[in-house]
């Protein structure tokens, strides 16, 4: 088997899992602040055993201080989508989250003097039809669409969109580093919501938790880095959106959802103007919502020089 095809397997079966994200904030019976919290402390707990056990303390070494404040901005992202989960349906709150790489290609002219391609303006106005189709889905139990959760999710997107922006300015960084740092900085800010909100762990929650922080978060964000040394950058992109598909099907199959046709058909339009932003940018920040890690610029020149194309991570 060929590392490329070993590697979109790879992509293809993290994206897949990773939409049992949200059934499992769904089924915790913890508010979703704490959750955050305990996903990002044993995320970072995870990489910082292997990399101890590994005995790479250079990757331990403290970034420039603007990662601590893009830590920040990585605890309101995993807050407001993790609330928005809790507020409206797991397939909406997914599908909406998902737009971010279309606000990515629009943000980056403004933050960091990139050109706006025509297609990712056309994108967004697909995309807002889309969330605006979703929004109006309404509905009742389970499967409801609401107006604070739709909200909810918009800011998820932007700030997921923000994030990797600006994650771009630290691309000479390597992204292990960066998690770690990342990860850390959000679990220092979440604290409190690990102390101050009543609740009870119980044996089936401290399984959910681990399999949400090590699993989902901390092994998988190695094994994508692994990946995207070895498949293209619009492989990655277009597979990455196998997890809102995945998210709506374990919905639907584990929680009871039904997916309405608004559901589906904004969803659709979600995801066909994603897909259309991933195979028309050249940017590596259009790949993927999940694990906000900069491209390494040694493995991109690598990847330029091979003819593999420019490497992609969101």
């Amino acid at each position: 088997m060929s590392r490329h095809t070993l590697g979109s397997l790879l992509v293809a079966g993290l994206a897949l899992s990773w939409g049992v994200i949200g059934v499992i904030v769904r089924e915790l019976p913890i508010p979703p602040l704490t959750i955050v919290a305990f996903r990002v402390a044993l995320s970072a707990l995870s990489v910082v055993a292997i990399l101890v056990a590994l005995r790479r303390w250079e990757l331990l070494r403290p970034p420039p201080w603007p990662v601590f404040a893009l830590g920040a901005l990585l605890a309101l992202h995993w807050g407001l989508y993790f609330v928005a989960i809790k507020e409206t349906s797991v397939a909406s709150a997914v599908l909406i989250t998902y737009s971010a790489p279309i606000l990515m290609a629009l943000l980056a002219p403004a933050l960091i003097g990139e050109r706006v391609p025509r297609v990712s303006v056309i994108a967004l106005g697909v995309s807002a039809v889309g969330i605006a189709v979703i929004s109006l889905a309404g509905g009742s139990g389970a499967e409801a669409v609401r107006p604070l959760g739709v909200a909810l999710a918009v800011g998820a997107a932007i700030s997921m969109a923000l994030l990797v922006v600006l994650l771009k300015l630290y691309a000479d960084r390597d992204p292990i580093n960066v998690v770690v740092y990342l990860d850390g900085t959000a679990t220092a800010l979440l604290w409190p919501a690990l102390v101050i909100p009543e609740y009870t762990v119980s044996a089936a929650s401290w399984g959910y938790l681990l399999l949400l922080g090590v699993v989902l978060t901390g092994w998988s964000g190695l094994l994508y880095l692994l990946a995207l040394r070895w498949v293209p950058a619009t492989t990655v992109g277009i597979l990455s959106y196998m997890e809102p598909v995945s998210a709506a099907l374990l919905a639907a199959l584990l929680l009871g959802e039904s997916l309405t046709l608004a559901v589906m058909i904004g969803g659709a339009a979600i995801v066909a103007a994603g897909v259309a932003v991933v195979v028309a940018s050249d940017d590596p920040v259009a790949a993927s919502v999940e694990e906000p890690v900069p491209a390494r610029t040694d493995v991109v020149r690598d990847r330029q020089a091979v003819g593999a194309g420019p490497g992609r991570r969101s």
